[in-house]
């Protein structure tokens, strides 16, 4: 690829593009491949792979027949129109001329190259189908398709009824279709809560049963934004934590991407991130917001942690909460992070927290784990003593003080004691600070549905700064 096309394949593979082509490589003519899902983020070079491999098998004659399958017959006829480009490049008549060349009649008349049909004349031909048009039992000849491609599946604002009807066009008009060796790719991100690419990646598909899934991939890892002002002085979302998951789609490209496309665009199309089903009990909140720099000084503030004991994928995540007070008893949600990570993480991003805050306490709340968290915590201030990129935590000799909390010291179930934080909100007296509010209240809305840490944790920020600070049932010093 990176020979035949290197302005398409320009950067190093990440790992899921290695997966992705050792899949491809492995398609054998007259085997069937296990169908592989890969979900991928937008501008994670997504179709350009999916084009890519029908090059390629077309290259290595494993293949010889593909339907390229898009929610909307126009969008499919644009991805054919690309593989059209690929196949006429210089290089490819160079390489593969068979492949680059139109096949013709024999009055030389071109027979099938054009928006919805590209036929070479190594006999290898694509045919775009789009499941607004999808026919039952297309073919070229005698032959039946031996690989088809879905891309650009789902659309964000699909009904359940829309969402259904593409379900039956597939699993009645169009894998049915295909040749007893048929393999097939399904490529997409997701945008949708209830989407085909969402019921594949739950497993709650009926179809494709045997399916390789690959992803969710985001386009960060661990990604943090807060409100900040940028160069020129500009209030901007900026990444301020996270790992890019591969190097063509940079922090700096996805910097500019939420810049461009705004957070909201950027966290649906290259994070996954879709509208979480509503819990109930914060349905009817409109939550309050205001900037950072209109927050008025305030006369205390904590960090809380809800943690989980590990950092495995099926572990719940670990919840911190920066929270602050002002005079009034207005409180002032300045910041939100909920991720799967060690419980060594949540407390270092906690203390780092306060330090930042200028705030002098972190909690944790220990129903989980018992006394193994100010061991714990310890460790983290004394390595981050030891860390020469945080020379301010060096030369200081205070570090936020130890709190903990036990939900059974009279507390309540979880519900029962976010009933007294959701009056509060009521009232109108606990504002969002811009920047993270939205991972509160994605958290908050599908509050009692998993995962909780974050509810948890602002519950337990909201109850140090009105009712425990000075030592109530549960506190421990």
């Amino acid at each position: 690829m990176h020979l035949l096309f290197p302005t398409y394949a320009s950067k190093p593979f990440a790992q899921r593009h290695v997966d992705f082509w050792e899949w491809v490589e492995c398609i054998i003519k007259g085997e069937r491949p296990k169908p592989l899902v890969a979900i991928w983020s937008r501008a994670g070079a997504k179709s350009t792979s999916a084009e890519l491999a029908c090059v390629r098998v077309g290259a290595k004659h494993t293949r010889k027949y593909i339907w390229y399958c898009c929610g909307t017959q126009e969008q499919a006829d644009k991805h054919v129109e690309t593989i059209a480009s690929m196949l006429e490049s210089p290089t490819m008549m160079i390489h593969h001329p068979a492949l680059a060349e139109r096949k013709l009649s024999k009055y030389g008349h071109s027979r099938g190259w054009r928006r919805q049909r590209l036929r070479t004349r190594s006999g290898f031909t694509i045919d775009s189908i789009g499941l607004d048009v999808a026919t039952r039992g297309a073919k070229v000849e005698e032959q039946r398709p031996d690989m088809i491609v879905f891309d650009d599946i789902d659309e964000k604002h699909d009904s359940m009824h829309t969402i259904k009807r593409k379900v039956e066009t597939i699993t009645t008009n169009i894998l049915p279709t295909g040749s007893p060796d048929l393999a097939v790719l399904f490529i997409q991100n997701l945008i949708h809560p209830n989407s085909i690419a969402t019921q594949l990646v739950k497993e709650e598909a009926p179809f494709l049963v045997d399916r390789i899934v690959s992803g969710p991939h985001p386009a960060v890892e661990g990604m943090v934004v807060e409100q900040k002002k940028d160069d020129e002085g500009l209030l901007r979302y900026m990444i301020t934590a996270g790992k890019a998951t591969w190097e063509g789609q940079s922090l700096s490209l996805c910097q500019q991407q939420i810049i461009t496309w705004g957070l909201t665009a950027f966290k649906q199309e290259a994070q996954h991130e879709v509208e979480e089903a509503p819990g109930g009990i914060y349905n009817h909140i409109e939550f309050a917001h205001c900037k950072l720099e209109d927050c008025p000084d305030f006369v205390d503030g904590a960090v809380w942690v809800d943690p989980a004991i590990t950092s495995k994928t099926s572990s719940d995540c670990q919840g911190v909460q920066v929270d602050a007070i002002d005079e009034k008893g207005m409180i002032y949600r300045l910041f939100s992070w909920e991720q799967i990570s060690s419980p060594e993480g949540a407390l270092r991003m906690a203390i780092l927290k306060a330090f930042q805050y200028g705030f002098h306490t972190v909690g944790v709340e220990t129903d989980q784990g018992g006394d193994v968290w100010r061991p714990a915590y310890e460790k983290v201030c004394d390595q981050l003593i030891l860390d020469v990129n945080y020379p301010r935590i060096i030369k200081t000799t205070r570090f936020p003080q130890f709190r903990q909390a036990k939900a059974g010291a009279g507390h309540g179930s979880k519900v029962e004691r976010s009933m007294g934080m959701l009056v509060d909100y009521e009232y109108g007296k606990i504002i969002h600070v811009l920047g993270t509010h939205d991972i509160l209240e994605k958290a908050l809305r599908r509050f009692p549905n998993p995962p909780l840490d974050l509810a948890d944790a602002s519950y337990w920020g909201w109850w140090w700064l009105t009712k425990g600070s000075g030592g109530a049932i549960g506190m421990g010093g």
